[in-house]
Order: C-alpha cells, then sequence, then structure tokens
C-alpha cells in the first residue's frame, strides 16, 4: 500500500505554489495619472489638544470671579469707613459748637434717648439706648416736631450708633421716636416709644 501511494506521487503533476496575493493600485491611462500614479493618500494624525488648555481657561474665570468677589467687598468695606468717618466729623463738629447743650428722656420701658444740639448749627446728635430688637423688617425712625407741622423725618437708627440730625430750626419742640417698616416712612405709623423736648437744648423757645 505504501509504495503504490509513493509511486502515485511520484506521477501526478504538482501545482506551482501559489506567490501571496498582492494589491494591484488601479491601472488608469497615462493621460490620467500622469507618469506616475499619485501615492496613496495617508492621513495626517490628529493633533491632540493639550489637557491643560481647558483646565487653564477655568482657572483664569474662577480668579477672575474671586478678584471680583475681593473687589465688590473691598468697595462696601470703603464705603463704610467713608460713613463712619463722616458721620464721626459730624458728630465733632456738633460737639465743638460754643452753645452745644445735652439732654435725655426716657421710656416707661427704661429705654433712654439723648441728645447733644446746637441751636445755632440747627444740628443734633442723637442715641437710641436700653431698647429691645427690634423683629426682622422693623425699624426705629426718627422725628423732629414742629408746631402745625407735620413730623418731618431725621433718619433711621443702626443699632447704638448715633443718628447726626440736622435743620433743626428754632420752631423745633421734640424728637420722637417710632417704629416703623424697614426703609422707613414718610410720616409716622405708630405712636411715639419715647419723646424727647428740645427746650432744654435752646430750641423750641
Amino acid at each position: 500500500m505504501r509504495d503504490r501511494v509513493l509511486a502515485a506521487v511520484r506521477t501526478t503533476p504538482q501545482e506551482p505554489a501559489r506567490e501571496p496575493s498582492r494589491e494591484r493600485a488601479p491601472q488608469l491611462p497615462p493621460h490620467v495619472w500622469g507618469v506616475r500614479p499619485p501615492p496613496g493618500r495617508s492621513r495626517a494624525p490628529r493633533a491632540r489638544r493639550p489637557l491643560f488648555v481647558p483646565f487653564a481657561t477655568a482657572t483664569a474665570a474662577a480668579a477672575l470671579v474671586v478678584a471680583s468677589l475681593f473687589a465688590v467687598q473691598a468697595g462696601r468695606t470703603q464705603d463704610r469707613l467713608d460713613a463712619e468717618r463722616t458721620r464721626a466729623r459730624e458728630i465733632a463738629h456738633v460737639l465743638a459748637a460754643p452753645d452745644a447743650r445735652a439732654s435725655t428722656g426716657r421710656d416707661a420701658r427704661g429705654g433712654t434717648i439723648g441728645v447733644i444740639a446746637s441751636a445755632s448749627t440747627g444740628e443734633a446728635v442723637v442715641t437710641l439706648s436700653g431698647r429691645e430688637g427690634l423683629p426682622g423688617g422693623r425699624v426705629h425712625q426718627l422725628w423732629v416736631m414742629r408746631p402745625d407741622a407735620r413730623p418731618r423725618s431725621l433718619g433711621l437708627f443702626e443699632g447704638d450708633t448715633p443718628l447726626v440730625a440736622t435743620g433743626l430750626g428754632p420752631s423745633s419742640t421734640s424728637l420722637a421716636v417710632t417704629v416703623e417698616p424697614d426703609g422707613g416712612s414718610p410720616q409716622p405709623t405708630t405712636q411715639p416709644v419715647v419723646q424727647l423736648t428740645l427746650k432744654s437744648v435752646g430750641f423750641g423757645e
């Protein structure tokens, strides 16, 4: 059996080994390509965007926001300092007046209103102390009372901070404090919680 198989192999023509297939470039006429076909197209590698660019942009934006907040806070602080300096100058001006006089009054609950006034300048420094804090949305408002005239607002108290009242005339008879909505009212909406006559400090005579 073995001998017959080997003999058959020797007498049977063998197929030549096939070369690996190669891709052939498309054959087009020379007038299309020119002398040589154009090189195959190769895609250029896409440039990668650096990852730090978005991070740098976000960092710059955050820094800008922080700087803006600091600028706003610094502006508010400066405004507050300017207001305090202005108030201090006004108080010093009243205290330095040669006719400056002081007076105090007390309400039924023990709260105190104090005034240092100058009739020659028409100014007064008014303080309010010893009163319980007001609920939210309510403030203490100061008024000047005059005969045959409607009360005129002199401003709003901010805690125990002195209030400088200006424009007091010889006919001013008393100062009154009422509780008003936040921001104040054009005219009193409640009865005075405390009132102080100004005769002892040179007004209403």
